[in-house]
């Protein structure tokens, strides 16, 4: 990576240091177009951080899906914080996010498949610990009485494609660990944090949105940190995994 590309990113990386306390400041405690502004910032942040890694070391399998994921991201970004929420913003902006977490698993099975060919490409304990996260979370949610209603209808297939999501990331950074060893420990760290953080920020968000018992300020900046985090996280995998 050539100095003025890495000083580019450095100041990407900054920005998402800067913006989101502001960004969580002016959202605080209802949406609005001032707010939208400033999330929109962080949210682009991420996406060209991602492109000018691209754009350094070259397009590939994994840097064209990674891409696809953070750009639908950003959309998901925008539709869910228009400021005047509705049924219909929250059930686009979920479908945007969803198509985000295809594309990273596309991302990370490609990258399994050519690393690791002997490996199939799913497991069947896979979908089934998939299948009991999300049920887990839900029935807990069941037993607090969570008002889900009608969103849990995109909101249970959405879990399932981020769980897969978190799940492939680890997996994936556990063979690079095993296979590498210590060459592998950034890119494994970044992979299981991003996917990690990603699935907290997507439960609590859940939670704050139907629920105003868990409509707190705490939450709100946990849901936030983890979820930018991830993002900054899953855009760095790009300078090692090709």
């Amino acid at each position: 990576m050539s100095p003025v590309s890495f000083a580019l990113c450095t100041a990407l990386i900054l920005i998402e240091f800067i913006f989101v306390p502001l960004y969580l400041k002016k959202m605080w405690p209802t949406k609005n177009w001032g707010s939208l502004c400033l999330k929109m910032v962080c949210a682009s942040a991420y996406l060209v951080l991602a492109a000018v890694i691209t754009a350094n070391i070259g397009t590939n399998e994994y840097s064209l899906m990674m891409l696809g994921g953070f750009a639908f991201s950003w959309l998901g970004d925008f539709a869910l914080h228009i400021p005047r929420p509705s049924k219909l913003f929250f059930g686009i902006g979920t479908a945007f996010f969803a198509t985000a977490h295809v594309f990273f698993c596309i991302a990370y099975i490609g990258a399994q498949k050519r690393l690791f060919p002997e490996i199939p490409l799913f497991y069947w304990w896979e979908f089934a610990l998939t299948a009991a996260i999300v049920a887990a979370y839900f029935t807990a949610c069941l037993i607090r009485k969570v008002p889900f209603g009608i969103l849990a209808v995109p909101m249970v297939p959405y879990g399932f494609f981020v769980t897969m999501m978190m799940l492939k990331s680890t997996g994936l950074a556990i063979r690079l660990l095993y296979s590498q060893g210590i060459e592998a420990v950034v890119p494994a760290a970044l992979l299981l944090l991003g996917g990690f953080m990603f699935i907290q920020s997507d439960g609590s968000l859940a939670l704050i949105t139907v629920d105003t018992r868990y409509k707190k300020f705490k939450l709100k900046v946990y849901n936030i940190i983890t979820y930018f985090g991830a993002q900054v996280c899953l855009a760095l995998t790009i300078l090692f995994i090709k």
